[in-house]
């Protein structure tokens, strides 16, 4: 296969409009004990299920809303059906030499081992093949990013928890792939994120919490829907120590103050009778689930994802009865006092500030075609004077780059909560 000196270009999902009102809320101070460092670049490297562009996209929009200030650049080195010994696109030297050393990345994922069980039962030969060849690969992949920081992730599972299988007994291959690459971790020195576990114990509540649903998580068995990989991102934010806190506000309605907050700046609070004004300018913005999806909703509701995105607003001393939320004229829900007093969780409801964060990530997708457009073209075709296609493309992406970082500009927000006059079922 013929390989090209591309150009170096990374996805930046920078937002440098604001970087200075960042670093004077101390947004830089909260990163710090987060893997990764500002001016990071980070290659994913992996088979159809990183190609796929969902967990891929779900890191980028959990870094740029938690920690808008912080510069990271990103590529995704994906392809189909893809083993740790390459696949259609090259085998793994050419795929390395191409698709990782000229990105230069200070910070690499790797996840394989769906397609490398060969798609039958466990099978000795298979499996040493297996994990020969992954631990080739990373000799390859250390020689051509030497400076890289390497994270290995384990592969998600074949389902055959939800729905009838197509290939009996492969679910055992991918977990026994899966369940060794802590152990290659270990030989190599490299850290590992268990994305099995999280996908698998989600399969199995999902199938009792509603069948119907659950055959909906990993349609074709091998490929986990988009509101799946959220999770699988998940594993992965966890392991590298991101601040599950957007913000945390607390209010006393009787004293008309801020009793706590974090992560953010409260200023004017004020009471009108019952009701209550404040400003709010926070530091991070919610992450962009998709609240008018019914799968996505069913996968916040039977997982622990919202422990990773809290925008908690709590106001103690309320009168008895409901009260509306409404933020910049735009009416979030009805809650009871007693509601309020325990805290609600804004970052699974929608407000501006997940509007924002929804335009960020529509205009990362639009960018991660033209990603994906760049591949094909290298990998795929024979067309002539590639790298002049290719920078159209980049230039394509750079448009939706802009368009992502005017998204995720950080303004305040006006709050009023306003007590109901007649009786209004509140949010549950």
């Amino acid at each position: 296969m013929q390989l090209f000196n591309r150009p170096f270009f990374f996805s930046s999902v920078v937002v440098l409009t604001f970087a200075v009102a960042g670093l004077l809320r101390g947004d830089c101070l909260h990163a710090q004990d987060f893997y990764l460092h500002n001016g990071d670049r980070l290659t994913f490297y992996g088979d159809s299920i990183t190609a796929q562009r969902f967990y891929t996209r779900d890191i980028q929009d959990f870094v740029a809303t938690r920690y808008p200030t912080l510069q990271v650049m990103y590529h995704n080195a994906g392809v189909p059906g893809d083993k740790v010994t390459g696949g259609y696109a090259g085998d793994a030297a050419d795929r390395v030499a191409r698709d990782v050393k000229p990105w230069d990345p200070t910070v690499l994922t790797v996840m394989l081992g769906m397609n490398d069980g060969d798609y039958v039962p466990p099978d000795p030969k298979i499996f040493a093949d297996y994990q020969q060849g992954y631990e080739r690969l990373l000799t390859m992949l250390r020689a051509a990013a030497p400076r890289a920081r390497i994270t290995l992730i384990e592969n998600t599972p074949y389902d055959e928890i939800t729905h009838g299988t197509e290939f009996p007994g492969f679910m055992a291959t991918t977990e026994q792939n899966a369940k060794a690459t802590p152990a290659l971790g270990q030989r190599e020195g490299l850290p590992v994120v268990d994305a099995y576990s999280p996908v698998k114990e989600l399969l199995e509540h999902a199938k009792a919490a509603d069948p119907s649903f659950a055959s909906l998580l990993v349609p074709d068995r091998i490929h986990p829907s988009s509101p799946l990989h959220w999770v699988m991102a998940e594993s992965v934010m966890k392991a590298w120590h991101i601040d599950p806190v957007v913000s945390e506000v607390t209010l006393s309605a009787a004293s008309q103050s801020v009793t706590h907050s974090r992560r953010t700046e409260v200023s004017g609070v004020q009471a009108h009778g019952s009701a209550l004004d404040w400003d709010q300018l926070d530091e991070a913005f919610p992450l962009p689930f998709d609240l008018e999806n019914a799968l996505m909703n069913f996968v916040l509701k039977i997982s622990d994802l919202a422990s990773v995105d809290e925008e908690m607003l709590k106001v103690d001393g309320l009168q008895p009865g409901a009260y509306k939320l409404t933020i910049d004229k735009t009416d979030v829900g009805t809650f009871s006092e007693a509601q309020l007093s325990s805290g609600i969780n804004l970052a699974l409801l929608k407000t501006p500030m997940w509007e924002q964060a929804r335009e960020y990530d529509a205009a990362l997708e639009r960018r991660s075609e033209l990603e994906l457009a760049d591949f094909v073209l290298f990998a795929e075709t024979e067309v002539k004077d590639k790298p002049t296609a290719s920078r159209i493309l980049r230039e394509g992406e750079a448009v939706f780059e802009q368009k992502a970082q005017e998204a995720l500009h950080i303004s305040k927000h006006h709050y009023s909560l306003a007590p109901l006059s007649h009786t209004v079922a509140p949010n549950s």
